[in-house]
């Protein structure tokens, strides 16, 4: 009854739970706690920056000049990570991939200090039916990740 203390009349009549079954927290003062620090991304820069020949097993293939036109593999077997820096408008075409095996290609669009460059993404069926937009702030960085199991006749996108 001591928990019940703590809610409103309002909360009590709509049946909310005094606590948080999971953690035991009101769940009011866990939003607070955990909603007051800014939200942070799960990738940070030092850690795409840190992932050249990481832990991961994942490979890797950095392209800092690609000109305006660059197809990115699927692995033939696994996922892989491209980190590319366009030094002009860029367009990306996909290819590769095994069938009956999902992959995952994970893409790092970096913008250069000048900025300003447009890449064009390959189709795909992207999440929601939205292709990403891809900024073109200087120094900004925008990570897609794209999937396949058919060898690349079917590709999902997503951010």
């Amino acid at each position: 009854m001591d928990e019940e203390r703590h809610l409103s009349i309002t909360d009590q009549l709509a049946g909310i739970s005094p606590i948080m079954p999971e953690t035991g927290a009101d769940p009011r003062e866990f939003a607070a706690r955990n909603a007051a620090g800014p939200i942070v991304s799960f990738l940070t820069e030092s850690q795409i920056a840190g992932s050249a020949g990481g832990s991961s097993g994942v490979p890797l293939n950095v392209v800092t000049k690609p000109g305006a036109r660059l197809t990115l593999a699927f692995a033939a077997t696994g996922d892989i990570t491209w980190d590319v820096t366009p030094d002009t408008a860029l367009t990306l075409t996909l290819a590769g991939g095994t069938t009956g095996v999902l992959q995952r290609l994970t893409l790092i669009l970096r913008q250069p200090a000048s900025g300003g460059f447009t890449v064009t993404l390959p189709p795909a069926k992207y999440q929601g039916g939205v292709t990403p937009v891809v900024s073109t702030i200087a120094g900004q960085t925008t990570v897609i990740t794209f999937m396949t199991d058919d060898a690349g006749t079917t590709i999902y996108g997503g951010v």
